[in-house]
């Protein structure tokens, strides 16, 4: 049947866009993602009220909360007896759990009797056309690695580390006084824990100043565990100007989930860190950052040397 209808969803990771053939669901795509709108057919119409577009954002609505094993929509996918097979393997991979392609390409072959490739299993998995529902950011490199994916790696990473830990980051386009309180407490237990080189009073000093922060910063991401804020990053142009995660989740990716968005999404390469907090300057490294320049006080002429790392 052809894909005559379409909705879109406002999904903590960004738009998205579903089609339907009227009973089914046949497309789930990310905006700006590889292969999206694959078989839509030219005169289909925007229609919200399809009962299956109902079920699939009450789905998408408990996966993006961190309910697992929610009763997915009715589905049709349409491609060639080989995706379809892979398809269909892909489905069988559980939440929270991950393959290799390598591994996956085996399950394949098992069920069509002959051998398959990694690399034709990789251009099917690259054309799966329910996102999300049918698990492709599921599928790893040969040694673990984040690999292909067609809705972006940030986007990878951030739907694996939703259905390990339960968290997931959005973009905080409205900042209620509540939201900037919990942030507040979050950015003061993760300084009280990593700056002990601050002066006396400078934490409540700097405290005070947060809010109005949090407030002006012009792109503010947010990592909430069960709507409870766990971290956030926030930037400006292309630069980082403030991430701080709680100390009970350091060491969990969060900082990871909020930095490969800013920088593969919303196009950040800098970001300056307190040269006495060698465990951020080492975050950074990590991640391809490398110092230019460096200041021996802060922005407020402060004894905290800064450096001002670049994305190589």
């Amino acid at each position: 049947m052809p894909v005559r209808h379409t909705t879109v969803y406002d999904s903590p990771l960004g738009e998205m866009l579903l089609a339907s053939d009227g009973q089914a669901l046949t497309g789930l795509w990310f905006e700006g993602q590889r292969h999206a709108a694959a078989g839509l057919s030219p005169d289909a119409t925007p229609r919200d009220d399809l009962p299956v577009f109902e079920a699939a954002r009450s789905w998408l609505r408990s996966y993006f909360s961190g309910e697992k094993n929610v009763e997915p929509p009715a589905l049709r996918l349409e491609g060639t007896p080989f995706q379809g097979c892979v398809w269909d393997a892909l489905r069988e991979v559980p939440y929270g759990s991950t393959v290799t392609y390598g591994e996956l390409a085996a399950r394949v072959g098992r069920r069509l009797g002959r051998a398959t490739s990694a690399r034709a299993v990789g251009s099917a998995v690259g054309r799966n056309p329910v996102s999300v529902i049918v698990g492709c950011h599921r599928v790893l490199g040969a040694r673990g690695e984040l690999t292909g994916y067609a809705g972006g790696l940030w986007r990878k990473r951030a739907l694996l580390t939703l259905e390990r830990d339960g968290v997931v980051a959005r973009e905080a386009t409205e900042r209620p006084a509540a939201l900037v309180a919990a942030l507040a407490d979050v950015w003061e237990r993760s300084v009280r824990a990593t700056h002990d080189f601050l002066l006396p009073g400078e934490v409540e000093r700097l405290r005070a100043v947060v809010p109005d922060a949090l407030e002006g910063v012009p792109r503010l991401l947010v990592a909430e565990e069960a709507g409870t804020p766990v971290g956030f990053l926030g930037a400006d142009g292309d630069f980082v100007e403030m991430l701080f995660v709680d100390p009970g989740w350091r060491g969990r990716g969060v900082g990871r989930v909020l930095m490969s968005r800013a920088t593969e999404a919303l196009g950040a390469r800098e970001v300056s860190v307190n040269e006495q907090n060698p465990q951020a300057v080492g975050f950074y490294e990590h991640l391809g950052f490398s110092a230019y320049r460096r200041t021996p006080v802060d922005d407020d002429g402060r004894p905290y040397p800064l450096l001002y790392m670049r994305l190589a």
